[in-house]
């Protein structure tokens, strides 16, 4: 509609308004009513009011306005409530979907008490078996070690995971696959320690082998040992010197300082031993010193000085009463060896001792009177 015709629309509203409520002017005028000429009073200086069409216009512009805004309020109040429709059947179906979850959830928990029983049941198992293993390889028991460790890590997650239900079967499916990882790693153990235990096995049947063969062999190096122990010895008891044919006796010294022999203890000056040392062809030849202990009837060994020691062939020092050096050849040589007594001599019986290279080659026994 144009604004013209909108205008003419109210221009009728207007004069059929006026009719309707009698004011008509020119009726007034024939009735005899007093009439009233305004027309002297619309001057120039006073111009009339302006016609009603310009307030008609904006009353009618806010009426559309209004009825638009009810309009609009009432679609969005309409658009608004088909919402909250929506909204209300989106709860709806999420608490469903939830109850459906929860319940799925504790199926899943249900199923995966039974899956985590048997891999908790494989674990324990696989722990028996690696403690069952023996081997002597270290690396290998490190190794065995580590597995039994992480197959404890698994046996702790799996219990810690019970407490979280939504996850708790992902994650007992997730232990079943370490599970049979490790399973399969445990049976490449065995195989490796079978492989192992028969190598041990042929190693220890060659090692018997050769250790009775050793013992075997031990034992004639013992025979030949002992042989040649006895052979060292009876060489070195066959390289000693001997002496032999003992005269011992008492000396009297002379003052024109000859010797004459005597058995009177108080008239002897000295005791003299002589001997002949035998010959030995295996005996070491050169100078050789040879000790000769006199043993008292007390049992003391007649000295001229405690100093005077030498050591035995065990290691034992001894006092010996005098000594002489000799030349031996191998052959048999004739020795006397004087001793000058330092104190009188005690009447009885008295042995006289021949030392050489630390062993006694020969004793003789006499008696002073």
């Amino acid at each position: 509609m144009s604004e013209e015709e909108e205008r003419y629309q109210e221009e009728e509203g207007m004069n059929e308004g006026n009719e309707g409520n009698g004011l008509n002017y020119g009726e007034e005028e024939e009735e005899g009513g007093a009439f009233i000429d305004t027309s002297a009073a619309r001057s120039s200086d006073n111009p009339p009011p302006p016609p009603p069409k310009e307030k008609k216009r904006r009353d009618g512009f806010y009426i559309i306005v209004i009825i638009m805004m009810l309009l609009a309020g009432g679609f969005l109040g309409w658009k608004l409530s088909e919402k909250n429709d929506i909204i209300n059947q989106c709860q709806n179906e999420r608490d469903e979907l939830l109850v459906e979850l929860d319940d799925l959830n504790n199926m899943m928990y249900e199923q995966g008490l039974d899956v985590g029983e048997d891999v908790k049941h494989n674990l324990e198992n696989m722990l028996v078996m690696y403690d069952q293993m023996k081997v002597d390889n270290a690396d290998m028991n490190d190794s065995i070690t580590a597995q039994k460790d992480k197959i404890q890590q698994l046996m702790v997650e799996l219990e810690d995971a019970k407490g979280d239900k939504s996850r708790y079967a992902s994650k007992v499916r997730k232990l079943e696959k370490e599970t049979q990882v490790l399973r399969s790693i445990m049976k490449d153990y065995i195989r490796t320690i079978d492989s192992l235990n028969v190598a041990n096995g042929i190693l220890t049947e060659s090692l018997d082998k050769t250790l009775k063969d050793l013992e075997k062999t031990q034992d004639n190096l013992n025979t030949v040992s002992q042989e040649r122990d006895q052979a060292i010895e009876k060489v070195n008891a066959g390289s000693k010197l001997v002496a032999t044919g003992f005269t011992t006796t008492g000396i009297k010294e002379r003052s024109s300082g000859s010797f004459k022999e005597t058995t009177r203890a108080n008239a002897s000056t000295h005791i003299r031993s002589c001997f002949t040392v035998n010959d030995n062809a295996i005996a070491n030849a050169g100078n050789k010193v040879l000790y000769m202990r006199i043993i008292s009837p007390s049992g003391t060994v007649l000295n001229s000085s405690p100093n005077n020691t030498f050591t035995t062939e065990g290691g034992q020092n001894l006092i010996y009463s005098d000594k002489k050096t000799i030349n031996y050849q191998n052959q048999s040589t004739d020795v006397c060896v004087f001793y000058e007594l330092v104190t009188d001599a005690d009447k009885g019986n008295y042995i006289a001792e021949i030392w050489a290279d630390g062993v006694k080659i020969g004793q003789d026994n006499f008696v002073l009177k």
